[in-house]
């Protein structure tokens, strides 16, 4: 199979299996998890920092008061990193696959529909 071409229900089915890699069945039914890449259980515990400071940024500015946090864009920058990990690039090129399947078959029957007519 073509990674390109998906031309039967089974090429879908394998070129998915490839492809749609960040959410892990759960035991409970219909659950799902991710895997939150880190190098350390110290870069987790930075993770976690980050987005608790982030958070306090938050409310304070709601609130209009202002809380002391230590080089706030190092934070920013922490949970930004982790969050491109978890961006789902494979599935995305699956949807771009199917998409430019559908676009095609949209193509030929349109084309058929006006040699017909």
């Amino acid at each position: 199979m073509e990674t390109n071409k998906i031309k039967t229900l089974e090429d879908l089915e394998i070129l998915a299996r490839k492809s749609f890699v960040i959410l892990q069945p759960d035991s409970r039914k219909g659950h799902y998890n991710i895997t939150l890449p880190v190098k350390s259980y110290i870069e987790l515990h930075w993770f976690i920092l980050d987005i608790v400071k982030l958070s306090l940024m938050a409310l304070d500015a709601e609130q209009g008061s202002v809380t002391t946090i230590e080089n706030p864009c190092i934070a920013i920058r922490g949970v930004l990193e982790i969050v491109l990990r978890l961006v789902p690039l494979e599935e995305a090129e699956l949807l771009d696959k199917i998409h430019e399947m559908i676009r095609s078959d949209d193509s030929e029957q349109n084309e058929t529909t006006s040699l017909k007519e």
